[in-house]
């Protein structure tokens, strides 16, 4: 087999399918990525390999999961006898990613991600065990001005909390729609993350609910959101609590930066542990 691409599928609408044609852009993203020769990159939605063929035999292993039927049959006819080349016809928001690599090797990441679940399957990438070394996803650009949004921003909100919480992230560069086919409706742009190394601490199940429900109810003071939202389930008195956090009662969620949700939402998950805790 060579590298050479076979025939292309006609994009699936319903797969959220935009695939990456400039080859410039290919090149930067997989320079961004930066893997060696230890790591196993993990590509999401490869489509028809237009990142995989700068990527293969640059890395000790390349995973390639791939939803659609038609693109994965193509996959494996190229490159299914390649050695280091594993590609999985499958959904990769119900596997369990840690498990597509052996256990401990280092992993990076790389998507361009379809528009219509990008948050979910971020997530599933900040989630994998251990976790990745860096993740280099193509977003559309409204979401990655809001993953890399600071502090009293009007775009800052629970996906910056949410990423920011876990991952250094940072917008390499901006791409053009003319960089895709078919032609999105709207600009992309390239994002880069990295794990905090605090990240294995945080609870990210309370940040979510604990998020949520302040950006649900953004223009409501702090104190007012613990008191009435009845997700969070806290019965004490807010004021003290957010003061003892040196935390403003009166300030409204985006004000607080991702350090201050953790705490938060540390603070809140003990004191539901301490009232469920049995009683000598």
């Amino acid at each position: 087999m060579t590298d050479g691409e076979g025939p292309r599928s006609r994009p699936k609408r319903s797969l959220g399918q935009h695939f990456l044609v400039d080859p410039n852009i290919q090149r930067k993203i997989v320079a961004e990525l930066d893997p060696g020769p230890e790591d196993y990159v993990l590509e999401v939605g490869p489509g028809h390999g237009e990142l995989s063929r700068h990527l293969r035999g640059r890395c000790r292993g390349l995973v390639l999961i791939e939803k659609d039927r038609e693109l994965a049959a193509s996959l494996r006819a190229r490159w299914g006898d390649r050695p280091g080349v594993d590609i999985l016809e499958a959904d990769a928001l119900r596997l369990d990613l840690s498990t597509c690599v052996p256990p401990g090797a280092p992993v990076r990441v790389v998507s361009n991600v379809p528009y219509n679940i990008t948050s979910p399957l971020v997530f599933a990438f900040l989630e994998l065990d251990p976790a990745a070394v860096r993740a280099v996803i193509t977003v559309q650009r409204e979401v990655a001005d809001r993953i890399v949004a600071a502090p009293g921003t009007k775009v800052y909100g629970a996906l910056s909390v949410g990423i920011q919480a876990v991952a250094e992230a940072s917008l390499v560069f901006r791409v053009g729609r003319q960089a895709f086919r078919p032609v999105p409706a709207v600009d992309s742009a390239v994002v880069r993350l990295e794990p905090r190394p605090d990240a294995a601490g945080v609870d990210r199940e309370g940040l979510r609910t604990l998020t949520r429900a302040c950006f649900n109810r953004r223009r409501k003071q702090l104190q007012k959101t613990l008191r009435t939202a009845p997700e969070l389930g806290f019965s004490g008195d807010p004021r003290a609590l957010l003061t003892s956090l040196s935390i403003n009662p009166a300030a409204r969620p985006e004000v607080l930066d991702p350090d201050q949700f953790v705490a938060l939402a540390a603070r809140l998950r003990a004191l539901e542990e301490s009232d469920t805790a049995p009683r000598e």
